[in-house]
């Protein structure tokens, strides 16, 4: 019984840290897509504009969100 729960917990172990490294890489490619963002809004023509700025607040607000998480 003791090494059914020892492999139990090795296997929880390993889905944690493999959890961990996808959110870190979530948030990395969502910190591109904000600086992204930015940049594009500030080369938007002014018809665009308002466009653009709605779609940084939306990753913005997702960038934040993720880093809560963790």
């Amino acid at each position: 019984m003791g090494e059914v729960i020892a492999f139990e917990e090795i296997v929880r172990m390993r889905r944690q840290r493999v959890a961990r490294a996808l959110h870190a890489g979530c948030r990395t490619i969502l910190a591109a897509s904000v600086a992204r963002a930015r940049e594009e809004c500030a080369d938007a023509p002014p018809d665009e504009w308002w466009l653009r700025v709605t779609r940084l607040r939306k990753l913005e607000q997702l960038e934040a969100y993720a880093s809560a998480l963790g």
